[in-house]
């Protein structure tokens, strides 16, 4: 699947419904056939107001759908994605009113390919640890916008906000052996401080 993602931090907040509705809408016309436009829960972090996320079948379709999409966040800071579903996992394929999340981040430039695939399989093993995270997916980004280059996006999804907040930000896994990816006091960090940490409800799965 060929995937685009964008973190909207509005210019007139009284845009957030109507751009929604003009985004889904913009999204049938292009045939998406994922589509999640929502505004962003209580604890994300520059995440924007409204989350937007878009499936496609050809990369194709994506880029033309994103070239249509630009005009109407051009007053709008974004950051987002473009980007190659990797294969991920599923412990919840029927997962109904949860929460989607998702984390742009950004690996330093010119880091040791090997250090940075030790990074993804760290960060791939969370789930095995963690079982509120319900479906994931780790994705190296082909284009970006926004603050920084976004190398990564991290998804997944939960049952609720409490999974998130609680058992994935405080796991023992978490901190002690991704979180040193990120400190900028440990030798290991590789990446930005920036970070894309968005939330969303989810009607249905859709990763």
């Amino acid at each position: 699947m060929f995937k685009l993602t964008r973190l909207v931090t509005l210019a007139d907040a009284a845009r957030l419904a109507p751009l929604a509705d003009e985004l889904r809408a913009l999204a049938r016309t292009h045939t998406a056939y994922r589509t999640l436009v929502g505004p962003t829960l209580p604890g994300s972090h520059c995440g924007g107001d409204l989350l937007a996320h878009f499936a496609f079948d050809s990369a194709e379709q994506r880029d033309a759908f994103g070239a249509a999409l630009a005009p109407l966040l051009a007053g709008d800071a974004v950051d987002g994605a473009d980007y190659q579903g990797s294969p991920g996992g599923k412990q919840a394929p029927d997962l109904a009113d949860g929460v989607y999340r998702v984390l742009l981040l950004s690996v330093d430039e010119g880091t040791d390919p090997t250090i940075v695939e030790g990074f993804e399989a760290e960060t791939q093993m969370m789930p095995h640890y963690i079982p509120a995270i319900r479906n994931w997916q780790l994705s190296r980004a082909e284009a970006a916008v926004g603050a920084r280059r976004w190398t990564h996006v991290w998804e997944q999804e939960y049952a609720d906000a409490g999974g998130l907040m609680g058992p994935y930000m405080m796991h023992p896994y978490h901190w002690a052996r991704i979180d040193r990816w990120f400190d900028p006091e440990c030798p290991d960090r590789i990446v930005d401080a920036r970070l894309c940490h968005s939330f969303c409800a989810l009607e249905a799965s859709i990763l």
